[in-house]
């Protein structure tokens, strides 16, 4: 490619049906060249060596003299890679569509089109333009100076190529959150997992000390030894659980294996242990409507985070409604079932709901309402329902009232 290519790259498109509009627009951006064009040129991309050499900006001007017309430019450009990246329109062209319409139609095939209003009628409605077209578009009014129009198009030209550059930073950071989803979801996990282990540590090393104090474990002091004792060893089962837990978390996130519904649910519950200390104020029930010696085919690791992960936010829930409602019973409910050949997960609560302006933000990944939190227990759900092709959706009639979260995939992954 050479330097007179590179130029040809931003392509403005100039719509007005006075022809001495058109060629104050041409005398701005290439003063020696004609108006006139030719669309076999514009899509072969066949340089013009007289405009390439005088035109003191690095625009490519194409040039329309009706809506239509300018509605087939920006069509081509689309369909050969080469976009078109801002549109002066001018708002009055009969017999044809007027401007507002053109710049719609325009908006509609390129989101990313960037476009200036121009007219000389003062009876123009800028709030409806605006309303309509929404962003990224500017109002000028005829005569208009040649620096504004030059400022107007390298500040618009920049923007999108500012827009592009963004865009494809977005992107790149969403692949490395869906590379990086399971390892961020296994530390939110594993850190409470880790509070939970470093409480009961604390505990054992108080019932160690008062062993200390009695060493001589006198006849009437027995009875209070083997409570103490039977402590210590029952604290011990769960830690070794929980750390086993641990370990089978850290195998390869996306290792297919085969194992059951009940396999599946008590390693899930393993990892609450809360699940096991609940006020009385607060029920969790688990109930199986399908086999818990149903088999799945799926990646293991990833679905007992999905599960944790949703279980977690039920039970926070709960527990933060609590704190704002006197006499309250909170309710949690898993359900476990089979529907049309898949399963089904259906997981609801009573607690503090979601506001509806969080609704459509709850499943990306970094957003969290709750200080402290990573924001990526939900948005592994939705890459895990993604990866293995099924689907889900969420409810919440608002703050306070609740949620219900419903998960719904095949049994079996099919591996290369």
């Amino acid at each position: 490619m050479n330097g007179s290519d590179a130029m040809a790259e931003d392509k403005i498109l100039v719509v007005d049906d006075d022809s001495r509009q058109i060629q104050a627009y041409m005398n701005i951006f290439a003063p020696n060249v004609s108006s006139g064009f030719s669309l076999k040129r514009f899509l072969d991309k066949v340089p013009d060596r007289e405009a390439s050499e005088s035109k003191p900006f690095p625009f490519s001007v194409v040039t329309a003299s009706q809506g239509a017309e300018a509605i087939e430019l920006v069509t081509a450009a689309l369909a050969v890679g080469d976009p078109i990246k801002l549109a002066f329109i001018d708002m009055r062209m009969p017999p044809g569509l007027n401007g507002l319409e053109t710049a719609k139609r325009l908006r509609a095939l390129d989101e990313n089109i960037y476009i200036v209003i121009v007219t000389a009628y003062s009876d123009v409605d800028l709030k409806l333009i605006a309303d309509e077209i929404e962003e990224n578009v500017l109002f000028v009014r005829k005569p208009f100076q040649a620096e504004e129009v030059e400022q107007i198009a390298r500040n618009f030209v920049r923007s999108w190529q500012k827009d592009r550059a963004l865009e494809k930073l977005k992107h790149t950071l969403e692949e490395k959150v869906k590379l990086n989803l399971f390892e961020a979801s296994m530390f939110e996990a594993s850190n409470g997992l880790l509070a939970v282990l470093a409480d009961k540590v604390n505990a054992q090393s108080g019932l160690v000390s008062y062993l200390n104090t009695q060493f001589d474990v006198a006849p009437q002091q027995k009875a209070t030894y083997d409570d103490v004792t039977h402590t210590i060893f029952v604290e011990a089962q769960q830690l070794s659980q929980m750390v086993r837990s641990l370990q089978r978390l850290a195998l390869a996130s996306d290792k297919v294996s085969v194992f059951s519904l009940g396999d599946i649910t008590n390693h899930t519950l393993s990892l609450i242990p809360e699940l096991n200390q609940l006020p009385d104020n607060i029920r969790f029930h688990v109930d199986y409507q399908a086999s818990k010696d149903l088999t799945f085919h799926l990646p293991y690791n990833q679905l007992v985070l999905v599960l944790t992960m949703v279980v977690r936010n039920a039970l926070e829930a709960v527990f933060s409604q609590a704190l704002v409602q006197n006499s309250y019973q909170g309710d949690i409910r898993l359900t476990f079932s089979e529907v049309d050949g898949q399963a089904e997960v259906l997981l609801s609560d009573n607690g503090i709901g979601v506001m509806p302006s969080d609704m459509k933000k709850i499943f990306e990944a970094g957003f969290s309402s709750k200080t402290g939190h990573a924001g990526v227990g939900l948005s592994l759900v939705r890459f895990f329902i993604d990866e293995v092709g099924g689907d889900m959706d969420f409810q919440s009639e608002g703050k306070g009232l609740g949620a219900t979260i419903r998960l719904c995939f095949p049994f079996h992954v099919v591996t290369e």
